[in-house]
């Protein structure tokens, strides 16, 4: 029988991702999360088997909503490779994409699973903005520098520019992109 409150598998997962954010793996807890969503540990047990599948949902979470989703969304947008990377920067940056990057970083250093997937997903983004820089007429290995570049600048640039406002982010993120693709 399902929970009373029609909580989805998803809101747990935002829930888990923001403790992680904000009280590290160690404070994503069954009892905290279910506090949190107001409900009854048991309610929990309706979308996973234990912590360890929220864990591993987690971080296919992450995955989706923070990388897979921003490829698909710069795929859809028409236009030359540099809208695209455009694209990336502004769906990463309006939708603060990149807001679990340190909490991701500060976990894959003590769980061997977090790691593989962080330097899978790592790998997918930079291979990902690499692909654009060769459409957009560099050579590999030119392709793939400025691609390590602006990918990393936007994994980052949550961190280094918390204090400033969404339009200077976005302001310095266009003129990342006229730099790297010029």
């Amino acid at each position: 029988m399902p929970p009373k409150k029609s909580l989805t598998k998803d809101d747990w997962l935002r829930t888990a991702m923001e403790l992680l954010r904000t009280r590290g793996i160690g404070g994503v807890r069954v009892l905290t999360l279910a506090q949190k969503l107001r409900v009854s540990r048991g309610s929990f047990y309706w979308h996973f088997e234990d912590r360890q599948d929220l864990l591993n949902s987690m971080l296919d979470w992450w995955d989706r909503q923070m990388t897979d989703a921003v490829i698909e969304y710069a795929n859809s947008t028409r236009g030359s490779p540099q809208k695209r990377l455009m694209a990336v920067g502004e769906d990463v940056l309006k939708s603060d994409r990149n807001r679990y990057e340190t909490a991701m970083r500060t976990w894959a250093e003590s769980d061997r699973k977090a790691s593989r997937t962080l330097q899978r997903v790592v790998n997918k983004r930079l291979d990902y903005v690499t692909s654009l820089f060769r459409e957009a007429g560099f050579s590999p290995a030119e392709a793939r520098a400025r691609g390590d570049l602006l990918a990393v600048y936007i994994m980052s640039e949550h961190s280094i520019l918390a204090e400033e406002t969404l339009e200077t982010r976005l302001r310095l993120l266009r003129r990342q992109v006229r730099l790297l693709t010029s």
